[in-house]
């Protein structure tokens, strides 16, 4: 493949190539000292949810799948806020969303080496699909992963729903083609189908280094790889949403009072406290934020 995205921390050229190709390498947006710390951080966090093996199975954070390993992080708690209200990722964020966003999903993402390689998939499967009038239409409660619309991974000659969700992966350890780092496949995003996982696509390998980031439109084909090598792969994941959009990770329940109580007004917002036109609302359709039910009368 040729005219590909090169790791650059020109935030005009990342806008560019993620509205052409449907992703964007930054190459460095973390120095080593920060890298080190988050690692630090991530590793900290996820012994608090460690389990004994034979529990592993049952639990949600920091489980072992076929090689791939998560922990849900919880921005205003796991002193990561940096990286969710990073400038250049709510630039590129905004960029594609507009300007009214919250975080939907927190995570870091572990691949460890000869780990099964994931399935070709975007993130934007649940959105209901655009049709013509008189058309049969898949009813936004029935829609699902069971129920997918496969095709090629060229632009459209119909319309197609616009991106309402974009990824971030930080890369706190390099990012290459042998250590499993994310696969994608260019231009997908203006396909508007998913990718049948029965068929092999031509994808490229986002190589970053340690410190940089992978920037992704979420109706892009895309998948983490194999890890060849002898080491795990490191990575944290923070995916942004528009505000009429349920969130991966439900924020504004997780989080605890006394972190609460030390949000500013902008993280208040990018963990979807902020209402959206009436929509969120706890105690009144006139405020500016919710409140959670141990500030309420």
């Amino acid at each position: 493949m040729v005219n590909q995205p090169f790791p650059t921390h020109e935030l005009a050229v990342l806008r560019a190539d993620l509205d052409r190709f449907g992703y964007a390498l930054a190459d460095q947006w973390l120095n080593a000292s920060d890298v080190s710390r988050v690692r630090d951080l991530v590793y900290r966090e996820s012994q608090k949810h460690l389990a004994p093996p034979d529990r592993l199975a049952d639990i949600e954070d920091w489980v072992i799948r076929g090689g791939d390993q998560w922990v849900l992080l919880m921005p205003g708690e796991s002193g990561l806020d940096e990286l969710v209200a990073h400038p250049h990722a709510l630039d590129l964020a905004r960029h594609l969303l507009g300007q009214r966003i919250h975080i939907s999903g927190f995570s870091a993402h572990v691949v460890h080496p000869g780990n099964q390689i994931m399935d070709l998939h975007t993130d934007q499967w649940w959105m209901p699909r655009p049709v013509q009038p008189g058309e049969p239409v898949l009813k936004p409660g029935d829609v699902s992963r069971a129920v997918p619309c496969f095709g090629q991974p060229v632009a459209a000659a119909h319309a197609i729903n616009p991106a309402v969700v974009i990824n971030v992966m930080w890369a706190l350890s390099d990012f290459t083609a042998s250590s499993g780092c994310t696969r994608l496949v260019p231009g997908s995003h203006l396909s508007g189908v998913e990718p049948d996982p029965s068929q092999e696509w031509e994808t490229i390998d986002a190589e970053v280094p340690a410190g940089g980031a992978v920037i992704w439109d979420a109706r892009t084909w895309h998948a983490s790889g194999a890890n060849t090598g002898n080491a795990p792969r490191m990575g944290i994941s923070a995916t942004y949403c528009a505000h009429q959009f349920r969130q991966l990770q439900n924020h504004t329940a997780g989080i605890k009072p006394e972190a609460h109580a030390a949000l500013s007004d902008e993280m208040r917002e990018l963990l979807g406290f902020r209402l959206f036109s009436s929509y969120g609302a706890t105690d009144s359709f006139e405020s500016e934020f919710a409140r959670p039910s141990y500030l309420r009368d």
